[in-house]
């Protein structure tokens, strides 16, 4: 029986995919590259896959999509899939699916982490006593620091992670409120907590805006300088979902008016962001405008070794188990797919 071709163009790891290797055994052959650019992998090798994992940095755009003969499904290692065309995969009767489910716990949790490392001002007390000593013992230095019981913490974007951390914020004895018109009415009653009717609602009343949206036309800068001016002044802004729902031009001016208190992200829209963004620029001139203001970490809040781990796992699963039976799981284009 000829073996399963499985392409990862854009994905090369560490151990030469030997947690997808031991699951697969040896039914799957495995076509591994590490590129950014389609053009270098050569047409037969993406006429000849029968499905591929794609990670974060190669679109599979039309012109990709074309040239798979063989491919029955496309698994995106991880949630996001705005490098996917969906469409065009749909119309060539490819599934397109993601992993939506591998590291819930793990993004919940750096959000809120991203949080308290201004409610409570960790990062600046300890790199200030290790940077200045006697000088750097001072627990007056946080800006932001406030109390976050009885604050409103609110949540845009409902799904898994949404809701995973809205409840870690109930838990901290914060009045969650969220914003997800995709998210049908009583969702909020099961969970006990305030459903806003707009996104202006949710950024004119929050202390915390946590984002955890998909990235689509819809809600590419959905975070721009008219959504700032909405924002309770001196809130505190925390992205672990994707870079382009936030304007950073618009993050920055917001930092430097005092409209936002403090922002955490984990995401950019251009990873790593340049050196040269005012934002950036001033962060790591440790002006002193911006100090204990700002957290940047390195799109690292999906990731654990327990979670990477069950991503690479359910993501060439997701792949066999729709070759071999049909069965079809977390398809995002299953409307172009159908028609």
């Amino acid at each position: 029986m000829a073996k399963l071709k499985v392409l990862y163009p854009d994905v090369l790891s560490a151990d030469n995919n030997a947690v997808e290797r031991a699951i697969s055994g040896d039914a799957v052959e495995f076509l591994i590259y590490n590129e950014s650019d389609s053009s270098n992998i050569g047409d037969a090798v993406w006429g000849s896959s029968h499905a591929m994992v794609t990670g974060l940095s190669m679109p599979i755009d039309a012109s990709v999509i074309e040239k798979l003969r063989e491919c029955r499904i496309i698994a995106r290692l991880g949630v996001g899939y705005d490098l996917i065309d969906v469409e065009a995969a749909g119309a060539k009767g490819i599934a397109v699916c993601n992993v939506p489910d591998y590291g819930t716990n793990e993004v919940a949790d750096h959000a809120l982490a991203l949080l308290l490392s201004f409610t409570r001002g960790i990062p600046q007390y300890t790199e200030a006593y290790r940077r200045q000593g006697r000088d750097g013992w001072d627990y007056k230095l946080t800006p932001v620091m406030t109390r976050m019981v009885g604050k409103r913490f609110g949540v845009v974007g409902l799904g898994r992670i949404g809701t995973a951390t809205a409840m870690r914020a109930k838990g901290f004895g914060m009045n969650v409120i969220a914003y997800d018109p995709f998210v049908p009415h009583g969702q909020e009653l099961a969970l006990q907590i305030d459903r806003a009717g707009s996104l202006e609602d949710l950024l004119a009343s929050a202390d915390f805006i946590s984002i955890h949206a998909p990235l689509t036309e819809g809600t590419y800068h959905l975070i721009d300088e008219s959504a700032v001016s909405k924002m309770k002044k001196g809130v505190i802004l925390v992205n672990t979902a994707r870079g382009g729902i936030c304007d950073l031009d618009a993050i920055y001016t917001g930092l430097r008016s005092g409209q936002i208190g403090a922002a955490g992200l984990d995401v950019f829209e251009q990873e790593p962001p340049a050196d040269n963004h005012p934002l950036i620029a001033a962060w790591q001139a440790r002006e002193d405008w911006i100090e204990g203001r700002f957290v940047a970490t390195p799109h690292a809040a999906f990731y654990s070794p327990t979670s990477s781990r069950e991503l690479r796992e359910k993501a060439v699963m997701t792949c066999i188990d729709h070759l071999n039976n049909g069965e079809l799981r977390n398809c995002v284009n299953l409307e172009f797919l159908q028609s």
